[in-house]
């Protein structure tokens, strides 16, 4: 397993590149995180622009929950959709919660960092890293959905001797297949509806996976409740992200 310091144009974030799951353990240590975290699993993916704003005031109640909980977030860590807006939010309202972007090291770049696209199915691009994030977990792999069983394992790893919870906004076929392994795993998934395609698929099924709770994009003391449970927060140490924080520019 290999090290390295990624630079960004405003920050420097470390990121590790483990070769098999067993090595995980290792890998978070390199990183200085250690485990006993409340933990967010934040999955989905491009995000629509007809569900736009509410998609984009969901991520700011989940980014200011993981704030008051002294939670770790993993998500996707890619330039892109929900992935790139969370570390968007955790850098302009300045928040210390850590932030790891677990994806695959083939399909991915940054500054300086590998360009050639030989072993890419699309043969085009990579994408690029998120600059946002605190931590990079760089995985093997060769196709989006590879890194699912990783993200769950890290989450499983970083909770021990606290609770964890996968949160789902909008989603395709790789975000069913990390819901899949939460379920596996015995992590309640709360799906935020109205954010389009899978978390709206799961709001419309009346019988719904017994860990599976839906709630509005838009409804944050709803969403505030249902993280706290699944992480058995004491309701002082969260408030509503109303608040306390200022609105977001795109919702004003």
């Amino acid at each position: 397993m290999r090290t390295q310091e990624i630079s960004f144009p405003d920050r420097k974030t470390f990121c590790v590149f483990p070769d098999e799951r067993s090595e995980l353990a290792q890998a978070i240590s390199e990183l200085q995180l250690k485990d006993n975290y409340p933990v967010i699993v934040l999955i989905g993916g491009d995000i629509d622009e007809r569900e736009a704003v509410i998609t984009r005031q969901a991520i700011q109640t989940v980014a200011r929950i993981a704030e008051d909980a002294n939670a770790v977030v993993i998500c996707g860590g890619t330039d892109i959709g929900i992935m790139a807006e969370i570390g968007q939010v955790r850098s302009e309202y300045r928040y210390q919660f850590p932030l790891i972007g677990i994806t695959l090291e083939k399909l991915v770049t940054w500054p300086d960092g590998p360009e050639s696209t030989n072993l890419l199915w699309w043969g085009t691009k990579r994408w690029n890293l998120e600059s946002h994030y605190s931590h990079f977990i760089l995985v093997p792999g060769s196709n989006f959905g590879d890194e699912s069983p990783w993200i769950v394992d890290t989450a499983t790893i970083l909770s021990k001797g606290n609770k964890s919870v996968t949160i789902l906004i909008n989603g395709g076929e790789v975000s069913r297949k990390d819901i899949e392994l939460s379920l596996e795993n015995g992590r309640p998934v709360i799906a935020l509806s109205r954010t389009g395609r899978l978390a709206d698929e799961l709001a419309r099924q009346p019988n719904r996976h017994k860990l599976i709770t839906v709630a509005p994009a838009n409804g944050e003391q709803r969403i505030v409740e249902l993280v706290q449970a699944a992480l058995s927060v004491n309701d002082s140490s969260v408030i509503s992200p109303s608040s306390k924080m200022a609105p977001h520019p795109a919702i004003v």
